[in-house]
């Protein structure tokens, strides 16, 4: 009896547990007749929270590639990057653009006076209206001789500004580089006069209506130097000068025919003045040389010039 009980318990020991059985038929691809589920240890109940969805996300997953730079680009060596004066627009750098800060001719016409300016700084004091009525007055304007070119009076009340054509009685023009005085004198009621001599009047370039033309006067020498006898023109001051007269003809008077009229000390100075005077204005205004002509003669040192004339009459 003993001996079949031993034989019984070996023989149980011997048989695979459920567990086995079931990884078993699993292995071998049978379905398992029972799962158990069991919590971990110390835990009594099973947890059914779940984790966070964690997916990660690109919003900008679409268009990323097209927000990347384009690194050919930036590692080209662009000719435009060479210098700085090339990073700007030839346009801008081309010499034939206007540049209204050489402008040397002022827009408004004609030389003004301020007479009743210099009443005051003469009596160094301001008058009343009725005052000012009982001074008589005159203005002479002269040339570098002492000459009188021209002559304004009043016999009462000095007007506040009087503007001058700049032309006289016998219809003379002031010439470019030739100085005039404005001299002032006020007469008081008691019959004294008070004179006061002004600023001398000497400008670089004059522009003014002709029969012949609209003649822009220049001083020679700004274009040619202060002796007025080099052929070239003379630095940064007669480029400028000149450009200002090219400046205006491109604003109003684009097409018409110049004539370039020079003075200078003989005949064979003024032609070579007068030639480069036309070659500056063909390559700025782009024009053809027969559209300017030349003339050079001889003139005293006062009167030695250059006349661009725009034959528009």
């Amino acid at each position: 009896m003993k001996t079949m009980i031993v034989v019984l318990l070996t023989a149980l020991w011997a048989l695979p547990s459920a567990a086995e059985t079931v990884s078993t038929a699993a292995a071998e691809g049978g379905f398992p007749a029972e799962v158990v589920v069991k919590g971990a240890e110390g835990v009594s109940k099973l947890n059914v929270t779940k984790p966070p969805l964690q997916i990660d996300v690109d919003p900008f997953e679409t268009i990323r590639s097209s927000l990347e730079p384009d690194q050919s680009l930036l590692l080209a060596i662009s000719p435009l990057t060479v210098s700085w004066r090339r990073t700007h627009p030839e346009f801008l750098q081309n010499a034939r653009v206007i540049q209204p800060w050489r402008m040397t001719f002022s827009q408004r016409p004609g030389i003004a006076f301020r007479l009743r300016e210099q009443l005051y700084e003469i009596l160094r004091r301001r008058l009343e209206p009725r005052e000012t009525k009982g001074y008589g007055w005159s203005l002479t304007i002269a040339d570098e001789e002492g000459r009188v070119f021209h002559h304004y009076e009043g016999s009462s009340d000095p007007p506040e500004e009087l503007i001058w054509s700049g032309q006289n009685d016998q219809g003379e023009w002031i010439k470019a580089g030739r100085s005039y005085s404005a001299v002032y004198t006020f007469t008081d009621p008691a019959g004294s006069p008070h004179t006061s001599v002004g600023k001398p009047l000497l400008f670089k370039g004059i522009v003014h209506q002709e029969d012949t033309g609209l003649h822009i006067s220049l001083d020679s020498a700004v274009l040619f130097g202060r002796t007025k006898t080099e052929s070239a023109l003379s630095g940064p001051g007669g480029t400028d000068l000149l450009r200002s007269a090219s400046d205006l003809i491109k604003r109003r008077f684009v097409g018409i025919p110049i004539a370039v009229r020079v003075f200078s000390a003989n005949k064979e100075l003024a032609d070579a003045q007068a030639e480069t005077v036309q070659k500056f204005l063909v390559k700025d205004l782009m024009t053809m040389s027969k559209n300017v002509s030349t003339e050079g003669a001889r003139a005293a040192f006062s009167d030695q010039r250059v006349e661009i004339v725009l034959l528009n009459r």
